[in-house]
């Protein structure tokens, strides 16, 4: 079998740093596109080349060096992958795949369409909407930009009528969802993948804490009945066929007091949730979205019994050492500057083997 060209992945941080050590495993080369060549994925990539994501002449020479194009997080320009899909590269996922989650509307109007359950919502697009929207979603109520928002960012909380006009202000007027407060017992996701071929393969349900919009800890198994975890499952594949998804993704899920799940929201791309996999999972995320997009066979995964992942932000790193004594995997990211609410590493402890 020839050897494949590099993959190259848009986006230098540790979702590529992982990346691309999954693909030293593979015997695959991994390219990186970053506007920073002092990026966490330089410590592993066999090549960075420092661009902007919109220069369309340097986004091009790189391309023509690689097999496919990935990306490791979704606020890129999505016109350049259009570009490149246009001129005849592979890109996984593909670009419309990306253009509708992007956006917060599109993606729950999609969501709608394949009749799954999603908290009530209403489009914002001006302070003269904010009436209609508090009549159908009720109060409290969480107002999000369309656009461009993660871990808690562009996010504001609406308690009393009263107070939508200052939410608005606070994300600057942007296009935004306001969208119902949601009652769950617990969060959790789903990692899957899925090639070309149509191959799904999954990790077990994740249960996730979050704090500040930060995902703080992943644990698996959730503590979810089989029923759920099996219905999260079925979920996820439907979402990942309606798309006719190529890579691996995350579906995060709230669960309801009844054990109804309700979609909060996709993520095109290996994902925090999946960290416990890397030390806790043969193949991990990282391994198996690569198989993915490069057309590779996909297995399902073998999963230790139980597995804890946490977050290390901002100034939690020092924590680092004594995670270590205690017998966690430590990743540290290589970010230098730690600064509130960076994701600077994070740690795994695992029970029992893979099975």
């Amino acid at each position: 079998m020839p050897k494949l060209k590099p993959v190259g992945i848009f986006g230098g941080g540790q979702l590529a740093m992982m990346l691309a050590e999954a693909g030293t495993k593979l015997g695959l080369e991994t390219h990186i596109l970053s506007p920073n060549a002092a990026c966490p994925a330089a410590r592993s990539a066999s090549l960075v080349v420092e661009a902007d994501y919109e220069d369309l002449a340097a986004i091009r020479a790189f391309a023509e060096a690689c097999s496919v194009i990935s990306f490791e997080f979704e606020n890129l320009p999505v016109r350049s992958l259009f570009h490149l899909a246009k001129a005849g590269h592979l890109v996984a996922p593909g670009p419309k795949v990306l253009e509708l989650i992007q956006d917060r509307l599109t993606e729950k109007q999609f969501l709608q369409s394949c009749g799954i359950a999603i908290a009530p919502f209403a489009r914002i697009d001006g302070a003269e909407d904010f009436a209609a929207a508090i009549a159908d979603t009720g109060l409290p109520a969480v107002l999000k930009t369309r656009h461009f928002g993660y871990d808690g960012k562009g996010q504001t909380w609406i308690t009393a009528p009263a107070q939508a006009k200052a939410a608005f202000d606070a994300i600057h007027h942007h296009p935004a969802v306001l969208e119902s407060a949601v009652d769950f017992v617990r969060e959790c996701s789903v990692i899957a993948a899925r090639n070309a071929k149509g191959e799904f393969v999954h990790f077990p349900v994740t249960e996730n804490l979050h704090k500040n919009g930060i995902l703080r800890t992943s644990t698996v198994p959730a503590n979810c009945s089989d029923t759920t975890a099996k219905q999260a499952i079925t979920i996820t594949r439907n979402i990942a066929e309606k798309l006719q998804y190529v890579g691996v993704l995350a579906v995060e899920f709230f669960e309801l007091p009844g054990g109804e799940l309700w979609v909060n929201e996709i993520a095109p791309r290996v994902h925090n949730s999946g960290h416990w996999t890397k030390g806790g999972a043969t193949p991990d995320q990282f391994e198996l979205h690569l198989r993915a997009i490069t057309g590779m066979e996909l297995s399902m995964p073998n999963c230790v019994p139980f597995a804890q992942m946490q977050n290390l932000i901002g100034d939690e790193e020092p924590r680092a050492e004594q995670l270590a004594g205690q017998g966690w995997q430590v990743v540290d990211y290589g970010k230098g500057q730690a600064r509130p609410g960076r994701k600077m590493g994070h740690a795994v402890r695992v029970e029992g083997g893979v099975s």
